[in-house]
């Protein structure tokens, strides 16, 4: 007869294997972070499809986690790539609340001896299926699901990680409408496939390389996917945009308003692949547009973000001309780099960027004029980009400021300040309108996407990473 086994180093032996074949079953659900790699002559080398990590909560006092098969809660190891003890076990569509607790993990407000979950889904084969998917709050996902104690604070981080074309699945939507010509679709798919490769560990620092807002991409799991959209991110795979060996920052927004920016003028850096080009985005919805805001409005405005000047008096700023412009407080596009506010107490020197943040602005392509009260100002509609002519007034308030042409006087203090603008975003590389509308004229070259990326991004090459 052979000998027994004492029974706490059975339970040992039965609790190391248990992990290991957890890891063995579950672990193809954590995939591994795929490192971008350079060559000798630092250009980019190919590689296989990475994962990505994205943010998909932060700081969240309670989330509810569900799955459309059965699954496990299991203890996640420090690194959160492998499961490692099993903390409950639920059959499908079952709901559990996980709640942050004294900085760690509660399951159904019971506190965890832990500080990250992994969602492990189970299926008498093994084998997992494409439609299956992990619930978070009533959003469901592809790939695998962790929720950590946010550090520092008293809330969960829930993280999401898929493989980078899945990730892409979610987001495309999000960003461009499916419906439109295939090709302006398979061009957004390419230009946000750089931007998510060139973004990995952008918010490291919280556990993660991307966020789910547009200080990304905006991306929403299963719901927000698409098959038009799945169609041209499949036939584009793997394709991304280079600069002299290197991804480049594919920026890209809704509308330019007849001609795109050069990098330098928007966020300070000079890159050569971002240059204002000329766009055809004119039957844009958001191509032209206007709005009024009442003096009073726009003085309380100013004080409330800390610029005291006064009673606003005056505007300089260069009239909006026909791209290419070339003055020094507007870009190459006639964009606003700088304005100068003049007030009863002083003047400042604004940004074009936090004027239109402080006013809601569409894009900083704009123009302005002062309006008497109940009127708008006077315009002329015969060029899109001809300055928007208001007579000058000279009245007490305003006699001590000099005389010039870039000026632009309040005409009474019960007016309102109008702003005349083009296009819809910082107007950076791909313009999605202008890609339409290119697109439209593609006639079936199922290569013409490339066409539309190489326009809007000056000098690149589309490479095959994967």
């Amino acid at each position: 007869m052979k000998k027994l086994l004492p029974r706490k180093i059975a339970r040992k032996i039965m609790g190391s294997i248990s992990v290991f074949l957890l890891i063995v079953l579950f672990g193809a659900q954590f995939p591994c972070q795929a490192k971008l790699e350079y060559d000798s002559s630092n250009t980019l080398k190919k590689t296989y499809e990475p994962s990505i990590k994205i943010g998909i909560a932060v700081n969240q006092s309670s989330v509810i986690i569900s799955a459309n098969t059965d699954f496990e809660l299991a203890a996640a190891s420090e690194t959160g790539m492998k499961p490692t003890l099993i903390l409950g076990k639920f059959r499908s569509k079952d709901r559990v609340v996980l709640t942050a607790k004294n900085g760690y993990v509660a399951l159904n407000n019971k506190q965890m001896p832990v500080q990250s979950l992994a969602v492990i889904l189970r299926h008498p084969n093994g084998i997992r299926s494409s439609e299956d998917s992990i619930e978070v709050s009533e959003r469901h996902y592809r790939g695998s699901i962790e929720v950590r104690a946010t550090g520092g604070n008293n809330g969960l981080t829930v993280i999401n990680t898929v493989p980078v074309e899945q990730y892409l699945y979610g987001v495309i939507k999000n960003e461009i409408s499916p419906d439109w010509p295939i090709e302006a679709v398979k061009a957004q798919a390419v230009a946000a496939r750089t931007y998510a490769m060139a973004n990995l560990n952008k918010h490291k620092a919280d556990g993660f390389d991307v966020c789910t807002t547009t200080d990304c991409q905006i991306y929403g799991g299963r719901e927000s996917e698409a098959f038009r959209a799945i169609e041209a991110v499949d036939s584009t795979r793997g394709l991304v945009l280079t600069y002299d060996g290197k991804l480049i920052t594919a920026y890209f927004h809704s509308s330019s308003g007849g001609y795109t920016e050069n990098s330098e003028n928007v966020w300070s850096a000079y890159l050569p692949y971002l240059r204002g080009v000329v766009d055809t985005d004119q039957y844009s919805p958001y191509y032209k547009w206007d709005k009024s805001i009442p003096l009073h409005e726009v003085n309380a405005m100013l004080g409330k973000a800390g610029y005291k000047v006064g009673s606003l008096q005056a505007i300089e700023l260069t009239p909006l001309s026909k791209p290419p412009v070339n003055v020094a407080d507007r870009g190459i596009s006639g964009r606003v780099k700088t304005l100068r506010l003049i007030g009863a107490n002083g003047e400042v020197y604004i940004t074009g960027a936090k004027f239109r943040s402080l006013f809601g602005l569409n894009s900083t392509l704009f123009d302005i004029n002062f309006a008497s009260a109940g009127q708008m100002a006077a315009t002329d509609k015969t060029d899109a980009f001809k300055y928007r002519n208001t007579k000058v007034g000279n009245t007490s308030s305003t006699k001590n400021i000099s005389s010039h042409n870039n000026i632009r006087y309040v005409i009474n203090k019960k007016g309102s300040l109008v702003i005349s603008g083009f296009g819809w975003g910082h107007g950076l590389g791909l313009s999605q309108w202008g890609a339409k509308a290119m697109a439209d004229k593609a006639q079936g070259n199922p290569e013409y996407f490339k066409d539309i990326l190489k326009h809007y991004y000056q000098g690149v090459e589309i490479i095959k990473l994967y």
